[in-house]
């Protein structure tokens, strides 16, 4: 058996947890650089890279490293034992040494190397658990489900969920995906049941882990359920959830999607479409990851790709937000007669929008023109369902407002936006629909807080300040 020294923390500071070149990889790991840049290539090593306009460079976590090691000196372990004459050679149950092919990015923002998963990639991962045929593959119609958010294709994954764990009580992978399926429900179905879901799918997340405590969807599955209005959009957390799943399993287009999501609300635009980059490299009919790099897109600033993104996206995939976003986009470009033809034709399919989002963005396309029937609908806006409601909607009623001239009111659905899960400073700051107010002493106030939050909290996911 190899030398088995492996990552040391002597001497580290507890906050110190990422780590800045291969070089630095390769000291907290004890080997050559050559070494861990093989492991990085044929062994799935967690390492991160940013794409620069000339050089790239590469980072990791150190906790990230940490899981990935014990996982592989477990698969060593098994090696020597299957190869000793003394003990007969188990069958093989799955294949670690999984290598990724250079491929370019798709819509040409990022080059990384990384090999396409599949769904048989995804089950050939180490499992504690014996899986059983069928119910695998009614976990595969599920997952193909799990980011479409409309009532019947929600049902529709919880009750395929439902019935593999019917014929495999032990599939750890079946309660994990179904405590996230709970989540889905809650979040964007029926807020009304919020807690007994809640409850569901936290239940369902613990009994995957107790059956092994390593999948990576119970891991996503409590990253979801703490990025909800409950528990008060908790980042940081649900972050944390994220990267300990990819940790352990680097190719999970799901895991990309997720971070993508959190990072985008909290206004981190670069790095919500890396990682929404890399979850469509993975897996380019992830529909989620497409919203996600098309928000990014659009909060920067960059209409035109956005729009174009929009008009992909399929309909059951949040489909009142993403129609919505897409007259943003339109009025954003200056395409009026557009943008009053799309958001007819939403109504007309999503008249009963209980997130707000359409009645929100009705309200600023006719804030100046008929800013009575605009105040009509931000009330409206100011009545959705209050179990979950809708950031997205507070954003668009402010930015009507706005307009409008009215500060206080404007200031007041921004920052409920911000403490509903959508703190995104990089947007407030460059928005124009926000400029009527940017004099008023109330929105500075709110920008002086919101760029110190925003601060904060991207030196807690970025501890090296990148």
């Amino acid at each position: 058996m190899p030398n088995e020294r492996g990552p040391t923390s002597e001497g580290v500071p507890e906050n110190a947890d990422r780590l800045d070149s291969w070089k630095d990889i390769a000291s907290y790991l004890q080997r050559d650089v050559s070494t861990v840049q093989r492991w990085e290539k044929r062994e799935s090593m967690p390492v991160h890279r940013h794409v620069h306009d000339k050089l790239g460079s590469v980072y990791a976590f150190r906790s990230e490293l940490d899981v990935w090691w014990r996982g592989r000196r477990s698969h060593l372990a098994h090696q020597q034992t299957a190869a000793s004459p003394e003990v007969p050679k188990p069958r093989r149950l799955f294949s670690v040494g999984v290598s990724l092919a250079a491929v370019a990015v798709i819509l040409g923002s990022l080059v990384w190397s990384f090999r396409p998963s599949t769904v048989a990639d995804q089950n050939d991962r180490p499992s504690k658990q014996s899986v059983n045929r069928e119910a695998q593959d009614l976990l595969v119609r599920a997952q193909y489900l799990s980011v479409r958010t409309t009532d019947a294709d929600n049902q529709s994954a919880i009750a395929l969920l439902e019935n593999a764990i019917a014929l495999d009580p032990g599939f750890a992978r079946a309660h994990a995906e179904l405590a996230s399926a709970y989540v889905t429900r809650l979040a964007y179905v029926t807020p009304d049941e919020t807690r007994e879901l809640e409850e569901k799918a936290f239940a369902a997340a613990e009994r995957a882990l107790s059956i092994d405590p390593d999948v990576p969807e119970a891991y996503l599955a409590r990253g979801d359920l703490l990025w909800t209005h409950s528990h008060r959009f908790a980042h940081e957390r649900a972050v944390q959830e994220f990267r300990h799943a990819l940790a352990l399993n680097p190719k999970s287009d799901q895991t990309h999607r997720r971070l993508a999501r959190v990072f985008v609300h909290v206004g981190f635009f670069e790095e919500a479409r890396y990682h929404a980059d890399l979850a469509l490299t993975i897996n380019p009919s992830n529909a989620q990851a497409l919203n996600s790099r098309a928000q990014a897109l659009l909060w920067s600033g960059k209409d035109e790709e956005a729009l174009a993104i929009f008009l992909s996206i399929p309909g059951p995939v949040l489909p009142e937000l993403v129609e919505a976003n897409t007259v943003f986009a339109l009025h954003s470009l200056g395409r009026r007669d557009e943008a009053w033809s799309h958001l007819r034709r939403a109504l007309a399919k999503y008249g009963t929008d209980p997130s707000g989002n359409l009645p929100g963005v009705e309200a600023l396309l006719v804030a100046e023109s008929q800013p009575r029937h605009a105040r009509e609908l931000i009330d409206g806006v100011r009545q959705r369902k209050a179990a979950n409601p809708s950031h997205h909607a507070a954003y668009f009623a402010a930015s009507a407002l706005a307009r409008m001239g009215r500060a206080g009111e404007a200031v007041a659905l921004l920052q409920e936006a911000a403490s509903t899960g959508f703190p995104c400073y990089s947007l407030f700051e460059r928005d124009p629909n926000l400029d009527p107010i940017r004099r008023d002493s109330r929105f500075q106030a709110f920008m002086v807080e919101m760029q110190k939050s925003s601060a904060s909290l991207r030196r807690v996911l970025f501890p090296d300040g990148k």
